[in-house]
Parts: C-alpha cells; sequence; structure tokens
C-alpha cells in the first residue's frame, strides 16, 4: 500500500515539475519567436501575399455629371474626387503600386472606344448602355474596368471608386460607408478589406461612423457588380452634413484619408 502512494506521488511530483518547466520556457520564449500581429489587430487577414499589386482608382462623377451639389462642400463632387483621387495614386505609387485612374479629369475613354477595346477581348455588354456623349456613365466605367483588367499584366488587383454622398433635408446624418457585392468571386477579402478600413478610419477618427454594406447583386453599384474584379465603392462623407463637408474640402483631411487608404491597401496584398 504504501509503495502505491509513493508511487502516486511520484507520478504528482514529475506532472508538477513538468508543468513549471512548459511554464518557465514560455516566460523565456524571445519576442521574434512570438507570432506577431499587425498595429490593426487583423493579424488573421487575409492577406494576397503579391509582389507586384496595381489597382484602379475611378474618381467619381466629372464632366457632364458634376455629383453632388456645392451648397455645403463649397465645391463639387467631382472636384473632391478628382483631388483624393489623384492623392491617393501619388501614395500608392510611392509605395511602388502600378496605379490607373479611370479618367484624369480632363478627358475619358469614349463609349466606341470603350466598347471596341472590349469586342477584341470578347467582352460581355450591352451595346444600348454605351452612349458617346458628355458623361462618362456607371455602366461605360464598369466595362472599361473589365477591359482594364484585361490589359495589364497579371489584371487588377483591387477597384476602388471614391464618392461623396448625400441625402436632402437631414443634415444630422454623417459617416463614411463603402459597398461591395457579395456575388463577386474575392468577396471573402472584400469583406476583410472593408473591415480593416472601418476599424483604421474609426481609430483615426477621420469619420465618427462607418457603414459595411454587402450588397446583393441587385443592390449593387452597377461598378462593383459587373465585374470579376475585386471592386469598392467608398461614401467619403456626406456633402450634407456639416462637419463631414468640412473635412471633405480640407486639403489635411483629404491626405489623411488618402495616406490611411494607401496604407491599408499595401497591409492587404502584404506589401
Amino acid at each position: 500500500m504504501k509503495s502505491i502512494k509513493r508511487g502516486i506521488a511520484l507520478l504528482l511530483f514529475l506532472s508538477i515539475l513538468g508543468s513549471l518547466l512548459t511554464a518557465c520556457a514560455k516566460e523565456e520564449q524571445k519576442p521574434e519567436d512570438t507570432k506577431q500581429t499587425d498595429a490593426s489587430g487583423t493579424d488573421d487577414f487575409p492577406h494576397q501575399n503579391k509582389d507586384h499589386i496595381t489597382v484602379c482608382i475611378d474618381p467619381g462623377h466629372g464632366f457632364g455629371d458634376v455629383g453632388c451639389g456645392p451648397a455645403l462642400l463649397n465645391a463639387y463632387e467631382y472636384e473632391i474626387t478628382l483631388s483624393v483621387a489623384k492623392l491617393l495614386q501619388k501614395k500608392l505609387q510611392d509605395k511602388g503600386v502600378t496605379v490607373i485612374l479611370t479618367h484624369d479629369g480632363k478627358e475619358f475613354p469614349q463609349a466606341s472606344y470603350i466598347a471596341a477595346k472590349a469586342d477584341g477581348y470578347k467582352l460581355e455588354y450591352k451595346p444600348e448602355n454605351m452612349v458617346d456623349n458628355d458623361v462618362f456613365s456607371a455602366y461605360e466605367r464598369v466595362i472599361w474596368e473589365n477591359v482594364l483588367d484585361k490589359e495589364t499584366k497579371g489584371g487588377l488587383d483591387l477597384f476602388v471608386s471614391l464618392h461623396v454622398n448625400s441625402i436632402e433635408n437631414a443634415d444630422h446624418i454623417s459617416g463614411m460607408s463603402i459597398d461591395y457585392c457579395e456575388d463577386n468571386p474575392n468577396k471573402t477579402f472584400l469583406s476583410a478589406f472593408s473591415k480593416l478600413l472601418e476599424k483604421s478610419y474609426l481609430e483615426e477618427k477621420l469619420t465618427s461612423k462607418f457603414t459595411i454594406f454587402e450588397d446583393t447583386y441587385e443592390d449593387s453599384f452597377i461598378v462593383t457588380k459587373y465585374t470579376n474584379v475585386p471592386s469598392v465603392l467608398i461614401e467619403m462623407g456626406y456633402s450634407t452634413n456639416t462637419k463631414d463637408a468640412a473635412d471633405l474640402r480640407s486639403e489635411d483631411w483629404q491626405n489623411k484619408f488618402a495616406s490611411l487608404l494607401a496604407e491599408k491597401i499595401c497591409f492587404a496584398f502584404g506589401k
């Protein structure tokens, strides 16, 4: 009986000793041996891990379609989107990213040109939606997006359409939002990317509210639904809200917005 008790006592001692040694080993583990977490807290982000990335930026509106009016904004929507798009372009290029703008604010590809290019790549489109005039329509932009995806070596890695929101008689509504189509084959990445932006913009206090919309195919924006390119549409704020409008027309705010977006795009692709 005593020998059995001694045996049990010995097993308990060895078990306790093993636990102590394991605890010591954990305490002495070097920082470089532990899993590093990005400052954004997204250590499980589904990085694309690409050596080189190509981003297409779409400055919303322009030409015959000025977008939101200048009431509180003191500018038209197309002026804000183009300004931010060019800032984003420069910041991404400085990080080694290839950037394509759907237009430069001075001219845009006419519908007949886009259609001819699409025909060359055997891309589907509705001819009745392609009209040569002074408006670069959302439909023409998405077909142009698909053409650029074919013309770019390796294809487009991300398409970002920039816009300013507005809502009449509701100046209390404010904040940013991002939309993507639930039918996009890159849905998992787009969901994670949207959450990354939500966390980042809220933490940096560039907005007080950030809404993510995973749109059904029927409710999706045209530039996100008629394509397989990973595509998002970002509403940077409300022209009808005093605080948002002041931010949107601020050079400092625009610069911070573009810097953070460029940083998170690169993070998303492991660059």
